[in-house]
């Protein structure tokens, strides 16, 4: 039986996709759970529009990622910390602060594609790289200046 699934489903394929399961499989799990329909010629087209809209908006995302990761890269920022008198920062710079920073520059992204190797906890140039969604990166130049 040729069915059209309606949710990605690990061992079959991915949402929108045409297979041939058997007769059982597909009445008794995949119809009553909602993952997949019977391919009929309004099934195909309807997937094939849904496929149409997610590639749409795929390459909007795309573009936009782009558009984040050329202002991104190159980027100096500068942030300003308390530290003690051997100029070691009293704890590690904070993931927030370093968004909080680049929002302050002009560009927004989420704490989780900020990618820091290694704690900062002293003054100077750190370099951080920002994982952008669709794969793209941006490195980020940060100077730590201390404060007592």
């Amino acid at each position: 039986m040729k069915v059209v699934l309606l949710k990605d489903v690990k061992t079959l394929g991915l949402e929108g996709s045409v297979i041939e399961v058997s007769e059982g499989y597909a009445r008794n799990f995949l119809f009553p759970q909602n993952l997949a329909v019977q391919a009929s010629a309004q099934a195909l087209a309807n997937a094939k529009e849904k496929k149409e809209r997610v590639s749409a908006k795929e390459k909007k995302a795309l573009v936009a990622s782009r558009k984040l990761a050329d202002k991104l890269d190159g980027m100096e920022l500068t942030v300003t910390a308390k530290v003690n008198e051997k100029g070691s920062l009293f704890g590690a710079l904070s993931v927030k602060e370093i968004v909080k920073a680049i929002k302050k520059a002009g560009a927004v992204v989420e704490p989780e594609w900020i990618v820091i190797p290694k704690p900062i906890k002293e003054t100077g140039t750190h370099r951080i790289t920002v994982d952008l969604p669709q794969g793209l990166e941006a490195e980020i130049s940060l100077s730590v200046e201390g404060e007592v």
